[in-house]
This record gives structure tokens, C-alpha cells and sequence, in this order.
């Protein structure tokens, strides 16, 4: 009963616009000229680390994943390992877009060929409209990237990094910031001076917010710094004197520096999104994963608002208090309906009867071939329909409140949260 329930429900969910709150994807004028076949789709960092972890090594991964050897050949090194991994996550995202965009419901010998053909003959111009717009019924995409760059306005809006800004490498990396955005550095408070016209550059040319990935190389416990101290070892960078960035003195400027790109940022009325969570690939320590030790910055900047891009996963019950407990906190699903499609579940299940529903954003892609936003995107719908036919099942929600809350997750959290009435009317 719940399996029928949830169908209909996926059907009308289906119906509701998507705001995709997280996007790699390689611009479509540079995708077309690739030589794109259904085995290139695991070069991506996700089903690659999944055949990395099934034992496939480096080097018959790049045979089998790059084009050069006939595909046949390099199917014949990719199937055993295949086996190992199609029940994934990340397997599956791939599995359901060639199911419904080209007609194969199995990646096999038999079918790899022709997934191939059609992925060519499909790879035309106006495909990225035709496979986010009209098929997959996403309203915008927020596109991640280092620096503002370009992007089709009519699919994506601009999420840039302020990662250059706050962790600090290196001399050359400040003259490189001076050279790429026309400022003069010769001091700390230059250093902040040029975060602000960044942002305000940033705010002017409609970006959607900032992104900052610390958690990849650190705990996300940091600390308010006293900015003398902090121009200390700023000067020593000048110097060519310096530590680097995983040395004390490198994480107690970055500390003073996170909280001044939070501070500009939030005056500037930018979204603020953090990585927090697992990170993409292989060997990765968890150090950085957990979201509980970033609350001196939550308190800190009480009127910001955090988007927590993969709600810290795979601690995404610390992340759901902080989304309870603090009214700038929001819970960003991206992701992590491919890392674990029925954890997924579980925690929107327990995230709606402990969180504010406006606090959770349903969806976000965080993937680099087009094709493959189309089967996440089907599976996030499904998640959030099963949990919301359980909760009809058990009597807790009627289906008018249930196509409620999917609204609010798929389209009217992240349309607020991001302020994008500027962006879409």
C-alpha cells in the first residue's frame, strides 16, 4: 500500500519545479566536443572511488574509463568490477538516467554499445535545456566554481568560492589574487579590503551565494582570532616567512580569516555554503566531517544563513540539532541521496518530525555529466515520496500536507534561502 502511495506521490512531486542547490557540470559547449561513451561516466570522482574501493586499480581504471581502446576491450576490464558496484548509490543515479533518457534498463555487454550511440546522438546543442528543463524539470541549477565565470543564465546561477580568500598557501597565491581581480595586497587589512569588493562585485554581478570547503583538510572549529595576532603571521607570508597553511600559525590565519569572509559575506546578504560532510574520493580521513565544532561561527553570525551542502554527512544527526537549535542553519541534501539512497531516507524521515521543514533543501546534484542530474534527481524524488507515504501510512500527514513539504524542499526553501525572486521572475 505504501509502495502505491508512493508512486503517486513521485508522479506529483515530479510536477513540482526543482531548484538544484549544487552543480558541477562541465559547460555544455565544452562537453560537446568530448567523446562521451557510458563507461566515461565513471571518471567522475563518485563511481570512481566506488571501483577504487571494489579494488579496480589506477591503471586499468584509466584504460577501461578513457576512450582510446576499443570499447569492447575495455569493457572486458571494467565488467568484473561493474558487478561489485551497481547496486551503489552512484551506480544506480547512472543506471536511471540510461533507463529514461535512452531506453536500457542494465549497463551490460549487450547494451554498452548502443547506450553509447545514443549518448552521441543525444550530445547536440540544447541538450543541457532539454535534459535539466524539459525532462528533468529543474527551474535553476546553482553552479559551483573557484572563481565568477560564465554561465547560461537561463539554467544556472553563479556559486563561486571564497577558498583562495581564506586558505592561505602561499606568497604567490596572494600576488595571484592581486593579478586576477586588479587589487593591491600589502597587508592584512588590504587582504579583507579585497574580500569585500570581491563580494560586493560578486552581490552586484548576481551570484547566488559564496562556498567555502575548510572541511576537507580540517575540523571545523573555529575560533575568533584577534587581529593582531592574525597580522603577525600575515606579514610573514609577505615575507616569504611562513608556515603554511596546515601549520599553526596557517590555521589560526585561516580561522581569522573564515570568520571575516562570514562577516563580509552575511552584511553583503550572501548565502553562506559550507562542505560539510565526507569528502569526494578515496582515503579520505573524516576529521573534517562532522558539523558540531562549527558552532562558534553559527553564534557568531547569528543573521548569516549557512547552507550545510551534505548536512555532514555521515553525521547527519549533529547537523539535524544545529538545524533545530540554530535559526541560521540549514540542512542541504546534495549529494547525499547517492551516497546512501536508504540513509537518505532515515534521516529526512527523523529530520521531519525534529527539524522545521523550511530548514531542509531537497536537492542539489553535485555531478559533472549532465546525463546523470536526470537519475539523481528521480531518486531524490523517490526518497522524499516514500518518506512522506510513510508518514500518510502512519496517519501523521494527509496527502495535501505532504505535497506541502515537497514543495517547500524541492523549490520554496532554497528559492528563500538563496533569495532568488531576483533571479526568477
Amino acid at each position: 500500500m505504501i509502495d502505491e502511495v508512493a508512486k503517486e506521490l513521485f508522479n506529483e512531486i515530479s510536477k513540482i519545479p526543482c531548484i538544484n542547490s549544487h552543480s558541477h557540470l562541465f559547460p555544455e559547449k565544452d562537453r560537446l566536443p568530448q567523446e562521451v561513451d557510458a563507461l566515461v561516466f565513471f571518471q567522475h570522482a563518485y563511481p570512481a572511488a566506488d571501483l577504487a574501493s571494489a579494488g579496480m586499480s589506477d591503471v586499468n581504471m584509466k584504460k577501461a574509463l578513457t576512450p582510446g581502446l576499443p570499447l569492447d576491450e575495455r569493457w572486458q576490464i571494467f565488467e568484473p568490477y561493474w558487478k561489485r558496484i551497481r547496486l551503489t548509490g552512484y551506480s544506480q543515479c547512472i543506471i536511471e538516467s540510461f533507463r529514461d533518457l535512452f531506453g536500457y534498463d542494465e549497463l551490460s555487454a549487450d547494451t554498452v554499445d548502443a547506450i553509447s550511440d545514443a549518448i552521441q546522438k543525444n550530445s547536440k546543442p540544447g541538450f543541457y535545456e532539454d535534459i535539466l528543463r524539459s525532462k528533468s524539470n529543474i527551474a535553476i541549477s546553482l553552479m559551483n566554481m573557484d572563481d565568477l565565470v560564465d554561465v547560461d543564465r537561463k539554467l544556472f546561477i553563479p556559486l563561486p568560492r571564497l577558498n583562495r580568500f581564506s586558505m592561505i598557501h602561499s606568497r604567490d597565491q596572494i600576488h595571484a589574487i592581486e593579478r586576477d581581480y586588479d587589487v593591491n595586497i600589502g597587508s592584512l587589512e588590504n587582504h579583507i579590503n579585497a574580500i569585500r569588493i570581491v563580494c560586493e562585485k560578486w552581490k552586484n554581478e548576481k551570484v547566488a551565494g559564496v562556498k567555502m570547503s575548510q572541511s576537507y583538510h580540517r575540523r571545523m572549529d573555529f575560533k575568533e582570532r584577534k587581529k593582531a595576532d592574525a597580522n603577525e603571521i600575515y606579514d610573514k607570508i609577505l615575507k616569504g616567512n611562513y608556515s603554511g597553511l596546515e601549520s599553526e600559525e596557517g590555521r589560526f590565519l585561516e580561522d581569522y580569516l573564515v570568520f571575516e569572509c562570514c562577516r563580509i559575506a552575511s552584511e553583503a546578504d550572501l548565502a553562506i555554503q559550507f562542505h560539510l560532510g565526507m569528502g569526494a574520493g578515496n582515503w579520505r580521513s573524516l576529521e573534517g566531517a562532522s558539523p558540531a565544532p562549527i558552532v562558534n561561527l553559527l553564534n557568531a553570525f547569528r543573521n548569516a544563513r549557512f547552507d550545510f551542502s551534505h548536512s555532514g554527512y555521515p553525521y547527519l544527526m549533529e547537523g539535524a540539532v544545529l538545524a533545530k537549535t540554530f535559526p541560521n542553519v540549514y540542512l542541504d541534501m546534495s549529494w547525499i541521496h547517492i551516497i546512501s539512497p536508504i540513509g537518505c531516507r532515515y534521516a529526512l524521515k527523523e529530520w521531519l518530525r525534529m527539524v522545521p521543514y523550511n530548514k531542509i533543501i531537497g536537492f542539489g546534484d553535485d555531478l559533472q555529466f549532465v546525463e546523470t542530474v536526470y537519475g539523481h534527481l528521480k531518486m531524490a524524488r523517490q526518497n522524499v515520496a516514500i518518506v512522506l507515504a510513510e508518514m500518510m501510512q502512519e496517519g501523521l500527514i494527509s496527502e495535501s500536507i505532504a505535497l506541502d513539504v515537497a514543495k517547500a524542499i524541492f523549490y520554496d526553501n532554497p528559492y528563500w534561502l538563496y533569495r532568488l525572486d531576483s533571479f526568477m521572475k
